[in-house]
């Protein structure tokens, strides 16, 4: 986590450069990994990199967890293909044909909760929440 965090005081990332980037790791890490894995191995060491920046930390678990939703409907390993074809009875090449109308959506939302932080974060801080 250390190198991490001096990596990106090296590169002299932003905020939404970081979150982008950390945005393809997780799509890419959510196509071959569950979600439990990247919950407990990759967000603590992601988090002090979340703390220099100053990024809220519920905006931040939001976007990782939409990150991981996509990943589990993302060929050619997404758990929930599996499950959606075998639910269905459906062949599993149709079921990943029909899912890009689906991802590309959801990949053009994620963007925006990344760029509006406010689209995160009106709710909680309507119920409180000082972040």
């Amino acid at each position: 986590a250390q190198v991490l965090v001096g990596w990106i005081q090296s590169q002299d990332l932003t905020a939404v450069q970081f979150l982008l980037l950390a945005n393809l790791m997780f799509l890419l890490l959510g196509c071959m990994l569950d979600t439990g894995v990247l919950l407990l191995v990759v967000l603590p060491v992601l988090m002090p990199a979340v703390r220099l920046l100053e990024i809220d930390p519920v905006h931040f678990g939001v976007v990782a967890i939409v990150n991981f939703m996509i990943g589990l409907i993302t060929p050619p390993y997404g758990l929930l293909l599996f499950v959606m074809s075998s639910l269905a009875v459906v062949p599993l090449k149709n079921i990943m044909a029909q899912v890009w109308k689906f991802l590309i959506p959801l990949v053009l939302v994620l963007l925006l909760l990344v760029l509006f932080p406010s689209l995160v974060l009106w709710l909680p801080r309507l119920a409180g929440y000082g972040g």
